[in-house]
């Protein structure tokens, strides 16, 4: 009995202690390997995973704000002495690196920072400006925005969410003003494989999909995934995204043997079933935009008629029968030729 409540002890340990994080639900999926979810309400922005190896840590992707990284730093010591020696990014996109900077200050002997060449390419043109935007338009107008809200607002029931939005903005543009992205510091074309502690961990490029430097984390042994943006649990956001080649590059993940996967927004999934609706929705999409994009029709007629509305069970926050409208915008300026 006493043999069996110490094999307890140290579970019941470590849950208690992995809910002690404001923004982040850790979530063991494995020996030493946690996906890294955003809780509900949280401005933390995207998922993430941390894989520990025998002398190290290995975490993917570092969130919206270096504070967040802070908070995960935190609470990996929680979980294990060994320092942050790796550090992935899945895409450029803010939400996913503007943390970067926490992990090279708390780890001052060293820290590798793993990309895709695009991605590092895409930090430096897309990233950093769109951080500038945001600490002097986007987030100031955001603020005055709330502020305008609040002052006008007569239900008390909504008070406490304004006032919440407007201090997380408030306490950004208070970050903003120090962020500085700092860049990958090993890039590579096509796969990058680490033997780490007896565990294998690839980083893995299967084409442009959500940006042009999408990478997925596979840990072939523990059949996990970890997808990045690729993957949410709905539609993913299409502003940057390649819908022709995305379908293509989900096809060839999609030939990983992994059981488990960690998307870039939403819960942990099981199996292969949710990016197999992605990819199913995917098809229909660029082969209905680009029928009725090379009949000449315009946008307006193809939002008119399109309709995708069979793919709607099981991805999150599918609207009217399009999906998102701007995931058909994105397919039908691709069809014209007008997305690079």
């Amino acid at each position: 009995m006493l043999r069996k409540l110490k094999r307890i002890l140290p579970v019941l340990l470590l849950a208690s202690s992995l809910s002690a994080s404001t923004n982040f639900d850790l979530q063991r999926l494995a020996d030493g390997v946690y996906a890294v979810i955003v809780k509900p309400g949280s401005s933390a922005g995207s998922n993430g995973a941390v894989i520990i190896t025998k002398d190290e840590v290995l975490v993917v992707d570092t969130h919206y704000r270096p504070s967040f990284a802070r908070e995960l730093i935190g609470e990996i010591a929680k979980l294990t002495p060994n320092p942050v020696r790796y550090v992935a990014n899945t895409h450029w996109h803010n939400d996913h690196t503007q943390g970067n900077e926490a992990y090279f200050n708390a780890f001052p002997k060293g820290v590798e920072l793993l990309s895709h060449v695009n991605t590092r390419r895409d930090i430096v043109d897309k990233a950093i400006p769109n951080m500038r935007e945001d600490l002097a338009t986007t987030t100031p107008n955001a603020i005055k925005q709330l502020e305008e809200r609040l002052a006008s607002n007569t239900d008390p029931a909504l008070k406490p969410r304004l006032e919440a939005s407007l201090g997380d903005r408030k306490a950004y543009l208070a970050e903003l003003k120090s962020i500085e992205i700092s860049l990958p510091t090993l890039t590579f074309d096509h796969s990058m494989i680490l033997h780490k502690g007896g565990r294998e961990i690839r980083l893995l490029y299967f084409g442009r999909g959500h940006t042009e430097g999408d990478v997925v984390v596979f840990l072939p042994k523990e059949k996990i995934l970890i997808t990045g943006d690729l993957l949410t649990s709905g539609i993913p956001f299409f502003r940057d995204g390649h819908p022709a080649e995305w379908t293509a590059t989900l096809k060839g993940v999609s030939h990983l043997e992994f059981d488990t996967a960690v998307p870039g927004h939403g819960p942990v999934q099981t199996g292969k079933s949710q990016m197999g609706r992605l990819i199913a929705y995917l098809d229909d999409l660029v082969t209905g935009v680009r029928k009725m994009a090379n009949e000449g029709k315009s946008f307006d007629e193809v939002k008119a008629t399109l309709d995708l509305s069979k793919h709607k069970d099981g991805l999150a926050g599918f609207t009217g029968t399009l999906g998102n409208e701007l995931a058909v915008k994105r397919t039908y300026d691709e069809a014209k030729g007008l997305v690079p």
